[in-house]
């Protein structure tokens, strides 16, 4: 059989079908591998208690033409052309502020930061997350994006593990059973976020020679991705630690961590998080030295990563703000950027345009609508009005009214589900569906894809979700 006119979703099938019929030895023999090739690859994780369990990874990758790549790296550019506005918007315009609100001492550390002029340049690494997939031959029209993740972005380890670690695992497998199809790797995000730095480093006049990755270490638990990225970066000649916020320091007039100076430093919490640090907040010589570090321009994702608020939807979604924005992105924003609104008790428009009361819609339009904390991650605090009851809707809302601005309304799409070959406890392969979502991460130096799949419809790694590879398909 040729690759020939194979599209992804023929291959997926393919593959699906590839699995149903191995025999028990032959699942028993891949099963035997998986611990050992996962651990090797650091596909793991810590609970609160500190101990190890392993991120499950499908048995079957996605497969991403190079149609697909080009459409989707293009789309998500021109979203982050429009999300790089949204500061400059911020500093300009009250009624911005009200839609993406920074508590007052993060707007003060902002404006800290923007004190003489509009900081330049921002170099802002993100996640956009979208209900995307490959496999359905309406890819390309029947998909949105569901929110911005713009610091401490996860994937930047594990996209690359689950990749690695596939094509160890289960590749050459596939290679007897469906030798026609050709697996390329993908993008590597390290690449990407090498290019973020090495640029940035560059236009802040800095050398980029050292780098520090920084995370909250007081707590157990989480994703331990920073550490394995050290080696990778050691590769370009460029000495990588990872530390605390705690551990920084200004010497000599130089950022510093561990006593080391740095030239660029990479976050993974937020500035509502570090202020939250009571070892941090302590520590008043490196609290002042991590607010020095934003305004010279140290840290990536710099300043206006805080605009990852949920809400920046709204500002592309309201006819308020549209005349900020390109025909090109106004376009995208109408067939891809879910209908967001900011909750607060006022009128607003709804997604047919009209003008609403924006609390008596949410209440008559539970089926279509989905309740979420405004700047939460990890999907706390989600409820899709349409899996609970009108009583239990209102009772949400309601509690989102008495805290105004901090949650948004958004209107629900469902989340693809697609079959994946599944072991099960007899010891044979069965065909399982899952609900899958797509991250994005987007340079000018490539596009990398995180999938992600749950047997829930709010899909998430810390609420015991999975990975899917990813593989171009040749």
């Amino acid at each position: 059989m040729s690759a020939m006119n194979v599209t992804p979703e023929k291959a997926m099938e393919q593959i699906n079908a590839a699995f149903l019929s191995m025999s028990r030895q032959e699942v028993k023999a891949l099963l035997s591998r998986k611990y050992p090739v996962f651990v090797k690859h650091g596909m793991t994780m810590h609970n609160e208690k500190g101990e190890v369990r392993l991120i499950d990874v499908q048995l079957r990758p996605w497969l991403v033409d190079k149609g697909q790549r080009a459409f989707f790296h293009k789309a998500c550019l021109l979203l982050k052309s429009a999300l790089c506005q949204v500061m400059p918007m911020y500093l300009a315009d009250p009624k911005v502020r009200q839609i993406v609100p920074l508590d007052p001492e993060e707007h003060e550390w902002l404006m800290a930061a923007n004190r003489k002029r509009i900081q330049k340049p921002q170099a802002v690494m993100d996640r956009l997350d979208a209900t995307a997939t490959f496999a359905v031959p309406d890819w390309k029209t029947n998909f949105w994006f569901l929110e911005p993740n713009s610091v401490g972005i996860g994937g930047v380890h594990y996209i690359p593990a689950a990749y690695h670690l596939t094509g160890e695992w289960v590749l050459p497998f596939l290679k007897k059973k469906v030798p026609h199809l050709k697996f390329v790797p993908p993008d590597d995000i390290r690449r990407i976020l090498f290019g973020v730095f090495s640029r940035h480093a560059k236009a802040i006049g800095r050398r980029f020679k050292r780098l520090a990755f920084i995370e909250d270490q007081s707590e157990p638990g989480g994703t331990d991705e920073f550490r394995s990225l050290i080696p990778y970066f050691k590769r370009f000649g460029v000495s990588a630690l990872t530390a605390d916020p705690s551990e920084i320091r200004i010497r000599r007039g130089e950022i510093t961590v561990k006593g080391l100076p740095v030239d660029i430093l990479y976050r993974d919490t937020e500035i509502t998080e570090m202020l939250a640090m009571g070892h941090l907040r302590k520590n008043s010589e490196a609290f002042q030295a991590v607010r020095e570090a934003f305004i010279r321009n140290q840290v990536v994702s710099s300043i206006a990563g805080e605009f990852d608020h949920k809400s920046a939807w709204e500002l592309l979604t309201s006819p308020v703000f549209a005349s900020r924005f390109s025909l090109k992105q106004r376009r995208l924003f109408r067939s891809h950027v879910l209908w967001t609104r900011l909750l607060w008790a006022r009128k607003t428009t709804d997604p047919k345009g009209r003008t609403v009361d924006l609390a008596v819609f949410c209440r008559k339009n539970r089926q279509t609508l989905v309740l979420k904390p405004n700047r939460e991650y990890g999907g706390q605090g989600v409820i899709f009005g349409h899996q609970v009851s009108q009583t239990n809707w209102e009772q949400g809302l309601g509690k989102a009214f008495k805290k105004p601005f901090t949650y948004v309304i958004q209107l629900a799409v469902p989340v693809r589900s697609e079959l994946f070959p599944v072991v099960s406890r007899d010891g044979e392969i069965r065909l399982t569906p899952f609900y899958a979502v797509t991250g994005f991460a987007a340079s000018r130096d490539g596009l990398a894809v995180l999938g992600r799949s749950s047997g829930e419809s709010v899909v998430n790694v810390s609420r015991r979700g999975g990975l899917i590879a990813v593989w171009m398909l040749r």
